[in-house]
């Protein structure tokens, strides 16, 4: 037969590793909420970067907008300025009956 005080010893080692394991888990509980924490970081890290950089192709795109219609604006003008410059060259190739050097 097993005498109480076996039975106490044996009692007292379970709960002696059962403190353990409650120690134990609580250190990586304490890690695991540390390691979560970082990754909760790094995420927010993330989509802060994610917004920046869509941020910065909406402004792109409305730049590169703004330069195509620059450029259109620039080859309308230039086109109005050959047609004044055709209009000028016309007008000195035509002979004015009333002007000395003719």
């Amino acid at each position: 037969m097993t005498s109480e005080l076996e039975v106490l010893e044996l009692l007292e080692e379970r709960v002696q590793r059962a403190a353990d394991l409650i120690r134990g888990l609580r250190r990586e509980n304490t890690e695991l909420a540390a390691r979560l924490k970082e990754s909760e970081d790094r995420v927010r890290k993330h989509q802060e970067s994610v917004t920046r950089l869509e941020e910065q192709g909406r402004r792109s795109d409305e730049v590169s907008r703004h330069l195509k219609l620059l450029q259109e604006e620039r080859q309308e003008i230039r086109g109005r300025v050959s047609r004044m410059l055709e209009t000028f060259s016309a007008m000195d190739e035509v002979p004015s009956s009333g002007h000395p050097d003719n």
